[in-house]
């Protein structure tokens, strides 16, 4: 490992501490940069942080930086890691790489649907399905009012004709179209209206059984990754635990006194300890960058990890 600090200086070897010294370089630096693919071709300017070493491989990215991501780590989740470095697959892979598939091509759609001109999308909402049946049932209140106008105005229209009273005819006759017009907008009005709500309704259904099928796939990827952690964790458990007993003969460097050992059980419980017996028991290419204060001295994290170990200040960035 070579590693290029902004200022030009250069540190090599399989251990490099920057926890010492008036290094201002975070961990999520060295971090970006031991992943970091641009391709260089190895200019030593000064500026910018660089590290050459391996390019990270499998569980790197779960296991590269201590303390993890994740802030309370399952044995299982850190065990499915190592398993991953190692080259092990789980019985469930194949079932499990598909469902992943499914999943991201379904998210991919919904996410291209979703920057769809806002226009062109139905607001499928439960206030606007609501107001959509509203407006159907008052178009066919006032269908059926004008209905029974109408069935009145003609009658009326017979009567007077009958009677042969021309001007109440005429009169009657007059009434008659008017209302019979604004009977024929009105029915135009529910036919729409029930066009409306016929397509809000589809794509509610359409909206509600894709969510539906989202969360199943969802639950399917939950329950195949469990028993993949499941077992990792059987098939590498006893290996952990002789890892975390072997961590708990090291010193606790935090401690003013330098601390006594700690007990495996104490450290089952700490998600550091966890994460660093998950380190010694993986296969990693590059380097994994520690900021946590359990060893002394970068040389000392390398020997214990028996990995390349870049050593930075306990909790920087």
């Amino acid at each position: 490992m070579r590693l290029r600090l902004p200022d030009g200086t250069v540190r090599k070897g399989p251990a490099i501490d920057l926890a010492d010294g008036p290094f201002d370089v975070g961990a999520a630096e060295v971090v970006a940069a031991i992943r970091a693919d641009d391709g260089d071709d190895g200019d030593d300017a000064t500026g910018a942080l660089r590290i050459d070493c391996p390019q990270p491989g499998p569980g790197h990215d779960r296991l590269g930086r201590i303390p993890v991501s994740k802030s309370t780590p399952s044995r299982g989740w850190l065990l499915a890691a190592v398993g991953r470095s190692r080259g092990l697959r789980s019985p469930v892979a194949d079932d499990l790489a598909r469902l992943e598939a499914k999943l991201a091509e379904r998210r991919d759609r919904a996410a291209a649907e979703s920057e769809a001109d806002e226009r062109e999308r139905a607001d499928t909402s439960a206030a606007a399905l609501r107001e959509a049946r509203r407006r159907v049932a008052a178009a066919g209140e006032d269908e059926s009012r004008l209905r029974e106008r109408v069935a009145t105005l003609r009658g009326r229209v017979n009567a007077h004709r009958d009677a042969g009273d021309d001007e109440a005819t005429e009169a009657a006759q007059s009434e008659l179209v008017a209302v019979a017009t604004e009977l024929s907008e009105v029915e135009t009005e529910r036919v729409a209206a029930e066009q409306r709500l016929s397509t809000l309704e589809r794509a509610a259904r359409t909206e509600r059984d894709s969510r539906e099928a989202r969360l199943k796939l969802e639950d399917a990827v939950k329950n195949r990754r469990r028993e993949a952690r499941a077992y990792f964790a059987a098939e590498l458990g006893e290996e952990f635990e002789a890892a975390l007993r072997g961590l708990a003969s090291v010193s606790a460097t935090a401690t003013p006194s330098g601390g006594s050992p700690d007990e495996p059980s104490d450290l089952a419980s700490d998600p550091v300890a966890c994460a660093l017996a998950a380190v010694r028991l993986a296969d990693l290419s590059a380097p994994v960058v520690v900021s946590c204060g359990r060893f002394s001295d970068a040389e000392a994290a390398a020997n214990w990890l028996d990995a390349s170990v870049v050593r930075c200040r306990p909790n920087g960035g």
